[in-house]
């Protein structure tokens, strides 16, 4: 039997073979999103030039979006503790 990760007693919820749900449920969302993300990767294969301030590259479109997607993320986590500390001292 599978307990929860938060070091409880509590069992997690299981079918009738056994099989942690939760666990499959996450794995079937693990390879949607892989799937996904190949179909992604495939349609947007095109060499680009990306051009920002100064800086000019050449790269495939995928590159350029996962590049700017993961960029948006460290600079929103960044203001976004950078807010917190604020309204703290504040």
């Amino acid at each position: 039997m599978a307990y929860g990760g938060d070091g409880g007693q509590v069992p997690l919820q299981e079918d009738g073979d056994g099989t942690d749900v939760r666990r499959a449920g996450r794995l079937a969302l693990l390879g949607i999103v892989i799937v996904v993300a190949a179909v992604f990767i495939a349609q947007n294969n095109d060499r680009v030039e990306l051009d920002f301030l100064m800086f000019g590259v050449r790269t495939r479109v995928w590159v350029g979006m996962l590049v700017t997607l993961l960029l948006g993320a460290v600079l929103g986590q960044a203001v976004g503790v950078l807010w917190r500390r604020r309204r703290r001292s504040d």
